[in-house]
């Protein structure tokens, strides 16, 4: 009996504990995207996620999003905000942006649901989802003393018979600015 009573407020203090958030990023908290890190783009939704911890350091996310009838655009911001030491993040280029951009939370609104995932022309990202085409990058922030700070990657799909020319998303690469 006593075990048991013992178990019971276990049980009772764990399930009134809240989750924990470093143990995913959550966009919870929308902000003005005048106030966001990265600017160049008419975003329409941007958010601000929760601070979480790595060995690395602590990184802040940020999704930044433009939707019209026939396109959607997504950006997602990692930074660096309290480095612990000299490393950095990791660079994400070639074939590991195709993992970056597929699995990053920031950029879930648009890639959820696509297939087809392709490296093209060795800097962009091709996939498709039901009735649209989408392109994508990954942009590493400057090494700093060896040190990346950030990561920026961006997706653009639409509705089109046929894939987005890389030439639109250089056009994007070359809108999209951080603040530094």
């Amino acid at each position: 009996m006593r075990w048991r009573g013992i178990l019971s407020l276990l049980v009772g203090a764990c399930a009134s504990t809240p989750a924990v958030a470093q143990d995913a990023w959550v966009f919870a908290s929308a902000i003005p995207c005048a106030t966001a890190p990265v600017y160049g783009l008419p975003f329409n939704q941007c958010w601000v996620s929760n601070t979480r911890g790595f060995r690395i350091g602590n990184i802040r996310a940020w999704r930044l999003l433009f939707a019209d009838a026939k396109s959607e655009v997504a950006v997602g911001l990692y930074k660096l905000v309290e480095p612990h030491g000299a490393e950095g993040m990791s660079p994400a280029a070639g074939s590991a942006a195709i993992d970056w951009l597929r699995t990053a939370d920031a950029l879930k609104n648009v890639t959820t649901g696509a297939s087809g995932w392709a490296l093209s022309g060795g800097q962009y990202v091709t996939f498709q989802k039901p009735g649209r085409q989408c392109i994508g990058f990954v942009r590493n922030g400057p090494a700093v003393s060896g040190r990346i700070d950030w990561l920026l990657g961006a997706t653009v799909c639409r509705e089109s018979p046929t894939p987005i020319p890389p030439s639109e998303a250089q056009f994007l690469s070359d809108a999209v600015r951080v603040r530094d």
